[in-house]
């Protein structure tokens, strides 16, 4: 066992662990903190184009944050482990034994994109977000590709258009050696992108359809089995549809570890943290800090609604990274005014739909074609150089 102290400890290095590292170095008080960064992948895929790495459109290499190589700043340090829990005096236990304390503490261990356990044969769905169900999922969709199969995806929303036609995708181009597969899109709402514009659900069914995914709207999945599911349209008997494989894209779930923590939940699991991004926003200079996707920001009215966006991540790690700094050089006799994190409802979409694409903004919803795709690449290179990281197309 051993025990060691900083003045900052994050919890995960995804998009808000990172970008809280990055704002903190931009400070010259910031830079005069000791930060350890905890977090059980060296590397992160570039989440936003997960469904075009699984596919191999996009060679994994080129999507991949080498996150660790990234945090070499003097007095900064960065733990591949997995946090396990957290004690009454916020000192964090790993799975390695170790246990680690801090001055302040942020956790941003984000979320997953997981089917709820009470679903019969959830264990069947494969993921593709985090890396252990990357790694897990593309050699068994290159197995399946070996011969023309059938594939599903669950989930009408942003995650499940994208992953549809990225599938579709690999009818015109695909790994050597693999068959072109049939694609069906299940979901329970009326229309796709519900979270979205009708135009824009329109639009989506049309690419997809002209991609030839076969669409099951208005369909309930009542279980899952290895090679099979079971389905129920509105108002019909349930049937059966086969399949070789089946991916879920129907929503995200608090991570599990949020339940081991001991702090403030909401009622579907997620942290609670107030305007201020703290833990426990009853106390101005509470020392626990949550970011990213696994929170939700309570005040005025209630919980506030949220993109689950890489961008809102960004947002928020600046919030915290200031009212850090605040906290850190505050006089001892003197409360400092720390910064609310600010309710943006919307930012544009980008959704990029196999060959084609567009973007969403409110009311508006443009069809770009390969203009979208190209331009979500600039995105991905953006971010990395932001970081110090360069990713060379042979790399």
């Amino acid at each position: 066992m051993t025990s060691d102290h900083s003045d900052v400890l994050i919890l995960g290095a995804s998009f808000a662990g990172i970008e809280l590292y990055h704002q903190l170095r931009r400070s010259a008080a910031g830079r005069k903190l000791s930060i350890t960064i905890v977090d059980r992948q060296p590397a992160h895929g570039y989440i936003p184009l997960c469904q075009e790495r699984l596919v191999l459109r996009l060679p994994p290499a080129q999507s991949l944050l080498p996150t660790q190589r990234c945090v070499t700043a003097p007095g900064t340090r960065y733990l591949v482990d997995e946090v396990t829990g957290l004690d009454a005096d916020h000192q964090v236990r790993l799975a390695s034994g170790a246990r680690l304390s801090s001055r302040f503490l942020v956790i941003a261990l984000g979320s997953a994109l997981a089917p709820p356990p009470q679903l019969p044969g959830h264990e069947h769905l494969l993921g593709y977000k985090l890396a252990d169900e990357f790694a897990a999922s593309q050699p068994r969709l290159l197995a399946a590709l070996a011969q023309p199969a059938q594939l599903v995806v669950i989930g009408g929303g942003i995650s499940g258009v994208e992953l549809a036609g990225e599938l579709a995708g690999l009818a015109r181009v695909r790994p050597p050696g693999t068959h072109a597969p049939g694609v069906t899109l299940v979901d329970a709402g009326e229309r796709l992108l519900g979270n979205l514009t009708e135009r824009a659900g329109r639009m989506a069914a049309r690419q997809l359809a002209a991609q030839g995914v076969t669409l099951r709207l208005q369909t309930r999945v009542l279980a899952v089995h290895e090679h099979s599911l079971q389905l129920q349209t509105r108002g019909g008997a349930p049937e059966t549809l086969a399949h070789d494989l089946a991916f879920w894209a129907g929503g995200v779930r608090p991570a599990p570890v949020l339940a081991e923590l001991g702090l403030p939940r909401t009622a579907s699991g997620f942290l609670a943290v107030g305007p201020t991004l703290q833990c426990h926003p009853e106390r101005v200079d509470s020392p626990v800090f949550a970011c990213g996707d696994a929170v939700r920001v309570i005040g005025g009215a209630g919980e506030w609604p949220t993109m689950q966006r890489a961008i809102e991540c960004l947002w928020q790690a600046k919030v915290v990274a200031h009212n850090l700094v605040a906290l850190a050089t505050a006089p001892a006799n003197r409360r400092p005014a720390l910064r609310p994190h600010s309710l943006t409802a919307d930012f544009p979409h980008g959704v990029s739909i196999g060959a084609a694409s567009m973007i969403v903004y409110g009311r508006l919803a443009v069809e770009l074609g390969p203009l979208g795709v190209w331009f979500r690449r600039f995105l991905m290179r953006q971010y990395f150089r932001r970081y110090g990281a360069s990713i060379s197309p042979t790399q």
